[in-house]
């Protein structure tokens, strides 16, 4: 009971509160109109995700972190999908047989107009116009202006267009995605973000200590990476981890245990000097099990 009081008075912060109150769905047109606007506003999103940033920090704070439900692995919970070609299930890229489950299981699918995150940041490297998806019932409290209704057809086809770009999927229950959208959290909400190095907003969470990490969004078991003796030491890898999760020490690249396994080191390395491999063909049960503990799809 205590930490969910505390939970309500950290959502009532100057940094968030214009964002949750009131919902998106109590707005009047006018209103619903304004916020569509101010979504592909390159200038506000910037402000909005710096606000964002700031929140973040707040919420890696020692004592804060316990409660915010930002980083609170109940309300929070994901993995990272590497989209590496020795990572394959099947004949079939990773990601491709998990993300195919979840949009089977789902009960409403939306596609984000564009990626807040590459539009503010004016992304050089992939397309602001390949959104997020969003899964569950809770996608119909969603403004209808900032994204459309599509089949699991189309849902499909965004997800392979996605990640023959280079983009990493990150998929799982995100609370932050609740305060984004201005909606309540019903448990019925999944984001499915395609995750680019140089904008993504999943890179606010490197302010975590690695254990928290653990909780959030545990590495995939059975997947291992290593570093060669082919590296060099150049640190292009460490501009590929948005998670702080390598490090050059006397000359040689180092995995962190903030890592998640999201392999765009490895896909980056000038010297193909990272490798990736799989040895746990359990692992898609595995994350659909632990995944949809959190989130409701139906």
């Amino acid at each position: 009971m205590q930490r969910e009081r505390m939970q309500k008075i950290l959502e009532r912060i100057p940094v968030v509160r214009h964002l949750t109150k009131p919902p998106l769905s109590e707005l009047i047109p006018d209103e619903k109109e304004m916020v569509v606007r101010f979504s592909k506003n390159a200038t506000v999103l910037k402000i909005m995700l710096g606000s964002i940033r700031m929140g973040f920090k707040i919420a890696s704070l020692p004592l804060i972190r316990e409660f915010h439900p930002w980083v609170d692995e109940r309300k929070t919970h994901g993995v990272m999908l590497p989209i590496n070609e020795e990572l394959k299930y099947d004949n079939v890229l990773l990601p491709y047989p998990i993300i195919t489950e979840f949009i089977e299981k789902s009960s409403h699918r939306m596609i984000m107009n564009v990626c807040g995150c590459r539009q503010a940041y004016g992304c050089k490297n992939h397309p602001a116009t390949l959104g997020c998806i969003n899964m569950g019932e809770s996608v119909l409290d969603i403004n209808p202006g900032l994204g459309r209704l599509v089949s699991k057809e189309e849902a499909h086809a965004h997800v392979r267009k996605a990640i023959e770009s280079g983009l990493v999927p990150h998929i799982g229950k995100g609370r932050i995605d609740n305060t984004l959208y201005g909606i309540p959290d019903k448990g019925k909400l999944m984001g499915l973000c395609f995750c680019c190095h140089c904008c993504c907003i999943a890179g606010f969470f490197k302010t975590l200590p690695a254990d928290q990490l653990d909780r959030m969004f545990p590495r995939i078991e059975g997947v291992r990476m290593e570093v060669t003796d082919a590296c060099t030491g150049c640190g292009t890898c460490l501009t590929y981890c948005i998670y702080d999760g390598m490090k050059v020490e006397n000359g040689k690249a180092r995995v962190t245990q903030k890592c998640r396994l999201c392999g765009r080191c490895a896909m980056n390395c000038p010297s193909g000097a990272i490798t990736m491999s799989l040895d746990n063909h359990a692992f898609k049960d595995e994350i659909i099990r632990r995944i949809s503990a959190y989130v409701d799809l139906t």
